[in-house]
């Protein structure tokens, strides 16, 4: 079946006075055909996987490809090119037989997680393109490369996924790491394109103006006991880390008696920096790694304004991202 996009075309002449503009009634031109941007079914996976795709496009009217070109993969309106500063952006194809466990894939660590609703409205952009690897190629100009894997790429209203050939055997627990890694993008994604907001009220009681406290040691600044008490007082929490808690992962660091974290930054700036901050943890942490935090009454009141936020208003049930 092939499937076709109406688009409606505006041009506008610039006419001296107007008098070489067409009139009422007259022709301009012979109309434009707009012709699809894919084809679908494509050719080379099951009829399952195709169908599948089609009934993707016909609930959320975003395009799922498999065969695809790199500079199609990589294309943005604005530049028009997979190249920047000596950096080139590859996406590969897969083996197509491995579609059917790709849909699987995404499914499992991206679309179940979101409503029909939400989906429609863009939290499947309208490309994306299952491929098997991305990468960034950087050319040195001296007959040397570097290349830097990547698991997917958000490209404009493009999201690409790479893993096709893998898939099948991949484990667990890659799957949960690329699940995190992926919803830590599109996470990002969606607040820029104005789908998913943030509660004032989690910002209510935070005081973002007064400088938190380290305490001088012998040799530089440091957390005592009592200045962590007083962080997680006021409300904030460290970022995550896979490695375990670190001072350094904390909103505000001194490093020395004219420099800290603080310096240079606008209240919105730190109070974005606390609502990331909740936000890794909410995405990554065990409920036993955040104990100690949720055991402070303004840390768990914060806590609890995302998840139930997300969850009445976007049906979006945070914790089981981390936990599954």
């Amino acid at each position: 079946m092939k499937k076709t996009i109406r688009n409606t075309l505006f041009i506008m002449a610039l006419c001296t006075g107007f008098a070489a503009c067409a009139g009422d009634g007259e022709e301009i031109g012979a109309p434009i055909e707009i012709t699809p941007e894919y084809e679908l079914p494509q050719k080379g996976a099951s009829d399952t996987a195709n169908a599948r795709i089609l009934n993707y496009y016909n609930k959320y009217g975003s395009y799922v490809v498999y065969d695809f070109s790199n500079k199609d993969a990589w294309w943005l309106q604005v530049t028009g090119n997979a190249s920047s500063g000596g950096r080139t952006y590859h996406a590969t194809t897969g083996d197509f037989s491995n579609v059917d466990a790709m849909l699987d894939y995404i499914e499992d660590i991206w679309l179940k997680y979101f409503s029909d609703d939400f989906l429609k409205k863009g939290g499947m952009p309208y490309r994306v393109f299952l491929a098997d690897s991305v990468y960034m190629k950087r050319d040195w100009g001296d007959g040397t490369f570097m290349i830097t894997t990547q698991n997917y790429a958000i490209n404009g209203n493009g999201l690409i996924i790479g893993g096709m050939n893998q898939v099948s055997t991949m484990d667990a627990t890659t799957k949960k790491a690329r699940k995190i890694e992926l919803f830590t993008a599109l996470w990002s994604y969606y607040r820029a394109q104005g789908l998913l907001s943030i509660p004032e009220e989690f910002y209510a009681e935070t005081d973002y103006v007064t400088k938190p406290t380290m305490t001088k040691g012998q040799w530089s600044y440091e957390y005592t006991a009592d200045d962590i008490a007083a962080l997680r007082n006021r409300g904030f929490m460290p970022k995550y880390s896979q490695y375990g808690y670190s001072v350094y992962n904390e909103i505000y660091m001194k490093y020395s008696d004219t420099y800290d974290t603080w310096n240079g930054k606008s209240d919105n700036d730190i109070r974005i920096l606390d609502y990331d901050y909740y936000m890794t943890q909410i995405l990554n942490a065990t409920d036993e790694a955040v104990a100690d935090y949720l055991a402070y009454p303004a840390v768990k009141k914060k806590w609890d304004c995302l998840i139930n936020f997300y969850k009445t208003n976007y049906s979006i049930d945070l914790r089981a991202i981390a936990k599954e």
